[in-house]
């Protein structure tokens, strides 16, 4: 999947030697209807809480790097998200905000009582927690494949808050054939039942089938548990056992599809075939079954030799010191590894273009469609959930709704959960690295920068760590 274009740069980075064009955030949306706030607005004063914080009432609430209305965003909050603090005191502002507040751990949220309160208590911010996202769960919303629909603001017979009209996207209204929709609660009303979707629009459930959620997950790397390991995609694959005369004969006993093994690192070959042995004890796997995962090359970004496994685990970094972390990603073979510098950490299946890899031109559109670059990149920012949009000559756009745990690195590429598929290990993607709900929202979590507690959204500015990405065939 390919996030909308724009031509907007991170804050804070250096333009590019070329082109680089990101996702941008949506346009904002016009203020609800009633009077401009005027400047010299007293700020209301609430009761505070024992944590005083900043309470988000929209999808997208800015935390700006400067208490200015035009500074360049950081991050932002969406609905349920709130942050703590750094100080009661605010600090107002004569170009369009009543008060800005500083918030934890960084940044400054404009606190106009439309978008954000620091009231807990707020009627609407009660009325929106049920919507929020389920931030702690691989997929933070329930979701399905769009048959044909149209989502509505408001249906017939059911009594639903009178949300301010910004809190909808309504771009899309129409959601094409094997575009997804995300929700959070089902509403019965005279007979029909309405999903009540993540921008607070209702789309009918009869057309929308719900995806099987997908729990395939990688493996979490050890001094014990260490590369090489085998992956097996597509279907079940058989186990062989040597036999006296020194031939390998397959058993009945299988590996799933998905199933991983790990392996020794010796190999036989008999015939024109060849094979693996695997640490289950006397099994042996036939190579062209596997998708073999080690380090394709023998130093880290930094210079340093990789540790290739049974090695005493890498120091951590003092306090205050980077972590150097960075990701190695096979596209055409469909797997990654994650390294804390030289060690590895984690390796998993994933899915790349479905047209293969590419390195990409000097200048847009930057490679075949449906191709993953090749090269080496940075995480530059980061979303709990972000809506995916790919547009098409003469159709309607094609819509992957709040997909969780995306991470831009490139153009238009993003890596991410992908929740309408299970075919981990083969080309899926129109050009992003797919990677299961499960993998993704541990990779979110474990990549630079991290996101503060309570944040939506971050966005990496000078100076900030970030993750670097290699991807190679």
């Amino acid at each position: 999947m390919v996030a909308e274009p724009s031509g907007e740069r991170p804050a804070g980075l250096p333009a590019p030697g070329a082109p680089a064009v990101v996702p941008a955030p949506p346009a904002k949306a016009p203020s609800a209807a009633g009077p401009t706030v005027p400047v010299a607005r007293e700020v209301v004063t609430v009761e505070r809480a024992p944590d005083p914080r900043v309470y988000s009432k929209g999808r997208r609430v800015w935390i700006r790097s400067a208490p200015r209305a035009k500074a360049p965003w950081i991050g932002y909050l969406s609905i349920g998200g709130s942050v703590r603090l750094k100080s009661e005191e605010p600090v107002l502002d004569a170009a369009g905000c009543p008060a800005f507040y500083a918030v934890e751990p960084r940044g400054y949220v404009c606190v106009d009582g439309e978008r954000a309160t620091l009231d807990a208590s707020d009627p609407m911010l009660e009325a929106l927690r049920p919507h929020a996202p389920l931030v702690d769960q691989p997929l933070p919303y329930r979701y399905g494949e769009s048959l044909g629909l149209k989502r509505l603001l408001d249906v017939k017979g059911f009594d639903a808050p009178a949300w301010p009209k910004w809190l909808h996207d309504r771009r899309h209204m129409t959601v094409r054939p094997r575009s997804s929709v995300a929700w959070t609660e089902e509403v019965d009303v005279g007979g029909s039942t309405w999903l009540w979707t993540a921008d607070l629009t209702f789309a009918p459930k009869d057309k929308v089938k719900p995806y099987e959620p997908a729990t395939f997950q990688g493996v979490h790397l050890t001094s014990e548990l260490r590369l090489p390991l085998a992956f097996f995609r597509r279907k079940p694959r058989p186990k062989y056992r040597l036999t006296e005369d020194d031939q390998l004969s397959k058993t009945d006993a299988v590996w799933e599809r998905l199933d991983w093994v790990g392996l020794t690192g010796a190999s036989k070959k008999v015939g024109k075939s060849v094979y693996l042995e695997t640490r289950e004890e006397g099994h042996w796997v036939l190579a062209r079954d596997a998708v073999v995962v080690k380090p394709r090359r023998s130093k880290t970004p930094w210079g340093r030799p990789i540790q290739r496994g049974g090695e005493a685990e890498a120091a951590r970094p003092a306090a205050g010191e980077p972590r150097n972390t960075w990701i190695e990603i096979a596209a055409l073979e469909g797997w990654l590894i994650a390294y804390e510098d030289d060690r590895p950490v984690f390796a998993t299946l994933i899915s790349a273009g479905r047209n293969g890899a590419e390195k990409p031109a000097s200048e847009e559109p930057f490679m075949p469609p449906s191709t993953t670059p090749l090269g080496r990149y940075r995480v530059n920012r980061k979303w709990v959930t972000k809506t995916l949009i790919t547009p098409h000559v003469n159709a309607d756009d094609f819509i992957e709704a709040e997909v969780p745990w995306t991470q831009h690195f490139f153009s238009k590429y993003l890596l991410h959960a992908a929740y309408w598929h299970n075919n981990w290990g083969d080309g899926q993607s129109g050009g992003c690295v797919n990677l299961s709900p499960v993998d993704a929202k541990w990779l979110f979590h474990w990549t630079e920068p991290p996101v503060p507690e309570g944040w939506h959204a971050v966005q990496v500015a000078r100076g900030d760590p970030s993750t670097r990405i290699v991807i190679h065939r």
